[in-house]
This record gives C-alpha cells, structure tokens and sequence, in this order.
C-alpha cells in the first residue's frame, strides 16, 4: 500500500504544473513569439516569391526571344517561297504573253501587208478597167 501511495503522490508532483493557468504576461509573450515567427516566416516567403518571379521572368523572356526567332525563321521561310511562286507566275504571264501577242503582231503585220496588196489590186483593176473602156472606144 505505501508503493502505491507513493506512486500516485510522485504522479501528482509530476502532473501538478498541468493545472496551472497561463497568465495574460505569458499569452502576450506566446503572441510575441508567433508574431516574430510569423514576420520571419513572411519575409522569407516574399523572398522566395521574388526570386521566383525574378527567375519566372528571366524564363519567359528567353522563351519570348525563342518564340521570335523561331517566328522570323519560318516568316522568311516563307517570304523566300513566296518570292519564288510570284517568280514562277510572272514568268507564266511573260510566256503567255510571248505565245499569244507574237503571233498577233505577225498577224496584225501580215493583215497590213495584206491590206496594202488588196489596195494595190484594187488600184491595179481600176487602171485595167479604165484601159479596157479606152481601148474599146480607141480600138
């Protein structure tokens, strides 16, 4: 029996500073404490907050110059073949223009030409109308 009085009594010292109260003293110096934790936990995380932003920043900007380099690459890409259909069309147009107005010009040419002969026949048949009435009244 005494063993047992004497664990509960060394139970009870033990367990005795559990009942105690805090007093508002110790409660401000418990918020003092989560206040400087808190500010410190703050400031490191606005810190890291920047540098992610300072780094996240740098990365874009590199993908940004990527981007434009990429864009400008395909772009003359592009303009090169572009240069080259616009070539492939005008030299169509030339040869069109080469097969169809040269035999126009021949023709327009010829049909000059032709025009003068036929002036000139005309010509030609009058006088010989005119020489044959003189021969008939001058036989």
């Amino acid at each position: 029996m005494k063993r047992t009085l004497f664990f509960f009594l060394a139970l009870f010292v033990i367990i005795s500073p559990v009942f105690g109260e805090l007093t508002p003293q110790d409660l401000d110096k418990i918020r003092l404490i989560v206040k400087e934790e808190v500010a410190t936990s703050e400031k490191q995380l606005k810190e890291e907050i920047a540098a992610s932003e300072k780094q996240l920043k740098g990365e874009i900007a590199a993908s940004e110059k990527r981007m434009k380099e990429y864009v400008d690459i395909k772009f003359d890409s592009v303009n090169e073949r572009l240069v080259l259909v616009v070539g492939f069309v005008s030299a169509l147009i030339i040869l069109i223009v080469v097969t169809v107005g040269i035999p126009q010009i021949i023709m327009a040419w010829r049909g000059k030409s032709e025009q003068e002969q036929n002036k000139r026949i005309e010509e030609l048949a009058r006088e010989i109308e005119t020489l044959k009435q003189q021969r008939i009244i001058n036989p």
